[in-house]
This record gives C-alpha cells, sequence and structure tokens, in this order.
C-alpha cells in the first residue's frame, strides 16, 4: 500500500463529545430494550437492534473518519460524508424504533418527569405531526439540501467549525424526518397510504438529481476553497466536482428508489406493507421495570432517591460533557492562508482563520512535488518566526511533525509573542531538494481578558435551567403526570 494511502487512511479525527453521545445513546437504547424483554414486551427482533446500531455507527464514521478529515481539501470526500449523514444512518436509526426504547432506558426519575410529559404534552405531539408530514418534510429535506450547497454558506461551513458542526446537525435531522414517513417507526401512525410513499421518494430523488447535476455539468468550479487549494489525490478542481456530483447521483438514487421499488413491490403484491410495527403479543407482566428485593426496594421507589440519583447522574454527564468539549481539537477552523510554487515544490500552509492575535498559533503545512503534485511524506519542515524590526535577535526554528489528525499535513505551534508585523518563514527539504517561503503576518493584540464561559458551560447551564423550570413548574400547578407506556 502506497505510504500516502496509508497516512490518508489513519487520519481519524475523532471527536470525544459526538462520541460520548453516541455512546451514552446507545447504552440508553440497549437498557430499554433489555427492561421492555424483562417486562414481558419482546417487540424488538434483533434485527432492529443491530439495525440502529449500524445507524449510530455510520453517524459515528461520518464524523470520525478521514471522510471528515479530508473534507476541507477534497469535495468527494466531503459529499460522501454528507450521503452518509442523509442517506445511511437517518433509516437505520428509524428501522431500530427507537423512540420508546430510549425513554424505558433513561432513569425513571427523568421518564416519569420530562420525557413521558413532554411526548404526552399536546403541543409537542401537534409539533410532531406538522413536521413529520410527507409534505412538510420533503420540501425541508430539499430546501436544506439547496440552501448548505450555495457557494457563501458552504463556504461558510469550510471556515468554521462550528457552521460545519451546524450543517451536519441540519443535515442529519432533516433527514431523520423526512424518511419518518417511509420508515414510520413504532409508535407513530401513517398519515399518508403506503402506496404514497413511492411518488414521495421519487420527487425527492429529482430533487438530488437537480443538485446533483449542477455539481457534474458546472462549467466552473462552484466552491472558491477548493479551488485555491492543492490537489492532493490527483483531482483537478473540477475534475473533483465532477466526481462528487456523480457520487451524490448514484448513491442518492439508490438510496431514493430501491425503497421505492420494494414498496411499490408490497403495494401490487397485496402483502403487508413494509413498516416498522411491532409485535402485539402482550406478556405475562405488566411490569415495565426490573424489581428489587429486601430493604432497597422502598429507597428505590421513593421519589427522593429517584431525584438524587438522577441528579447525581446528570452531573457527572455534565462534567464528562465539559472535559470532552475542552479537548476537542480546533483544527477544523484552519483555512488555506497560502499557496505558492516554490523551487521543485507546491507549499501550502494552513492555519487559523481570520484575524491573529498575539499567543500561540497552529499551522499546518502540506508539501507537493511541483511536477507530479505527488504529497511528499518523507520530507523535514521547519518553521522560524521572525520580527522584520529586530533582525539582531536570532529566532529559534520549530520542527514541524507529522499532523495528529491530517496525516498527510506537517503540523508546528509557533508563539506570536507580540503583536505587529511579524514573517514566518517555511524551510522545507525532501532528498537533496530544499526551498524556503516567506509568508507575512499581521499580528493583533490579545483579545482583552474578561469573564466568560465556555460554549459547553452554557449549554450544560442551559439544559439544567429548562429542566428545573420544568420541574418546578409541573409540580406548582399539581400537574404530575406519570409516564404512559403506549404499548398495546
Amino acid at each position: 500500500m502506497q505510504p500516502v494511502v496509508q497516512a490518508v487512511l489513519r487520519s481519524w479525527s475523532i471527536p470525544p463529545v459526538a462520541t460520548f453521545a453516541l455512546v451514552l445513546t446507545a447504552l440508553t437504547y440497549l437498557r430499554g430494550t433489555w427492561l421492555l424483554r424483562r417486562a414481558g414486551y419482546p417487540y424488538l427482533p434483533a434485527w432492529r437492534i443491530a439495525s440502529f446500531a449500524l445507524g449510530l455507527l455510520a453517524l459515528w464514521f461520518a464524523l470520525a473518519s478521514p471522510l471528515d478529515t479530508f473534507a476541507p481539501f477534497v469535495l468527494t470526500a466531503h459529499m460522501l460524508q454528507h450521503m452518509t449523514l442523509m442517506m445511511v444512518a437517518p433509516p437505520l436509526i428509524l428501522l431500530g424504533s427507537p423512540l420508546i426504547p430510549i425513554v424505558r432506558g433513561m432513569p425513571r426519575f427523568a421518564a416519569r418527569e420530562f420525557a413521558g410529559p413532554f411526548l404526552n404534552w399536546s403541543v409537542a405531539e401537534r409539533l410532531g405531526l406538522a413536521i413529520t408530514n410527507p409534505v412538510i418534510a420533503l420540501v425541508l429535506m430539499g430546501i436544506v439540501m439547496f440552501a448548505w450547497h450555495v457557494p457563501g454558506p458552504y463556504e461558510l461551513a469550510l471556515r468554521s467549525s462550528t457552521w460545519h458542526q451546524v450543517e451536519h446537525a441540519c443535515f442529519f435531522f432533516t433527514s431523520i424526518i423526512f424518511w419518518w414517513p417511509v420508515v414510520q417507526p413504532w409508535p407513530s401512525c401513517a398519515r399518508w397510504p403506503r402506496w404514497a410513499m413511492v411518488p414521495y421518494l421519487v420527487i425527492a430523488d429529482l430533487q438530488n438529481t437537480v443538485l446533483s447535476a449542477v455539481l457534474v455539468f458546472s462549467d466552473k468550479v462552484l466552491y472558491p476553497s477548493y479551488l485555491a487549494g492543492p490537489s492532493v489525490f490527483g483531482f483537478t478542481p473540477q475534475g473533483d466536482q465532477a466526481a462528487a456530483g456523480a457520487i451524490m447521483w448514484v448513491v442518492g438514487s439508490l438510496a431514493f428508489l430501491v425503497p421505492a421499488i420494494l414498496i411499490a413491490i408490497q403495494c401490487l403484491s397485496r402483502r403487508r406493507p413494509w413498516t416498522s410495527a411491532p409485535s402485539s403479543r402482550r406478556a405475562r407482566t405488566s411490569t415495565l421495570l426490573p424489581e428489587a428485593k429486601g430493604r432497597f426496594v422502598n429507597r428505590s421507589n421513593s421519589r427522593a432517591f429517584e431525584a438524587i440519583s438522577f441528579v447525581s447522574l446528570f452531573l457527572v454527564i455534565a462534567v464528562t460533557f465539559i472535559f470532552l468539549s475542552s479537548r476537542a481539537s480546533d483544527d477544523d477552523d484552519q483555512v488555506l492562508r497560502l499557496s505558492r510554487q516554490e523551487g521543485p515544490f507546491v507549499i501550502s500552509i494552513y492555519g487559523p482563520s481570520g484575524e491573529l492575535s498575539s499567543g500561540p498559533a497552529s499551522f499546518g503545512i502540506l508539501l507537493q512535488d511541483r511536477s507530479s503534485h505527488e504529497v511528499l511524506l518523507e520530507s523535514d519542515v521547519d518553521l522560524l518566526l521572525r520580527d522584520p524590526a529586530n533582525e539582531n535577535q536570532p529566532p529559534a526554528p520549530v520542527r514541524a511533525s507529522r499532523g495528529d489528525e491530517n496525516k498527510l499535513l506537517f503540523a508546528a505551534e509557533v508563539d506570536l509573542d507580540a503583536p505587529g508585523t511579524r514573517t514566518l518563514d517555511i524551510t522545507v527539504r525532501n532528498a537533496n531538494r530544499n526551498a524556503t517561503l516567506s509568508m507575512p503576518l499581521e499580528v493583533s493584540t490579545t483579545a482583552e481578558p474578561g469573564f466568560g464561559f465556555r460554549w459547553s458551560y452554557v449549554v450544560v447551564l442551559m439544559i439544567a435551567t429548562a429542566l428545573g423550570l420544568i420541574y418546578f413548574s409541573r409540580h406548582r400547578t399539581g400537574n404530575s403526570a406519570s409516564l404512559t407506556a403506549p404499548i398495546t
């Protein structure tokens, strides 16, 4: 296997927060299925559980694999990531009928005080029926697909990791809404007859075809980031865009038309439509949670003990979430700052987007052969930061090492010690060839110190406040309806 291919396959960017959330979701789902089976409701066959697990795995793969690492470099990788988020993970997750198992897998206090009342809330029910209406779902899916592929929003997502995550969330959650009428996960009820899902999927395929045709047949590169960036895998920017459109065309058509054909066959053969409804077989016991014995029964059934257990678990999850968010990498915020042919090389420099502030700053260097555009991995790269106004002070060079996530880049951190004009010299050596590229930097003052929260603190505080308000509001009005089980 070629060294470049090996480097690509090793370029994983595992997101700690998303990984933690997906693992927690999987454990909650599995606990819920175990409790339902133990209570006598074994309505989830093994293949549905496996489908849910594969859906979460596909979602994690889209966010952690080299597809995410090379999304800013190769449009084809970015398109494969989008297809996984929209065409693979959502239907697999919905086939697992996740709603009731996840609610049952929650702590009893959370299910009774929050999840159960929310599911029984008339406003939430009306909102759910509205957004899963096939017309609304189809229009929403089309708007999100076309809006995020407009050059402006697309470039914004490439330049900012935060907006990139917002883009992914839009794709995933609108796809969940789109696939809901097709899969119809239990306990939801179909709004339209089953045969109507055939034109529903065909229209979605037409939307996908129009967008993919724009990418394939466009006579110009639509996204400047890929036009200015280097050719990493031998694609020209125009060829990369055409390949991405072809992937969107083929994968999208298969994802839409294969279920449409299966549903049409089932309707024509007068068989029971493909549905996610579980078996209605009742169990001998009506208990949904395992019973305890001895003195622990009274303690575990007391509301005070349940509340304390829930608060303790919430604090543990919140602390873990805050810790993992502080460990998250910000490599997605690096943008191409300069790409130039220098000697026998093409040297591309990636760094923080926007204005540079004094303090540590990370830079990534991609080194390619000038004639073949082959990525040169066996090279030495040194970074040297100079102050043109103080040439008497000899600077110390910094040796770049292979990047933690993107193994095709050489990464190094330099200290922008003070505001003003600086010059960054990049010296590269490969075999008996060498070259030096100089890039001017304008360093601004550091932001004024002040009291502020990390985004993870704000999220935890907002969730805790919302849960507290819901709890005290319900108990103040005396409306403490317990969780009802929609299992018949």
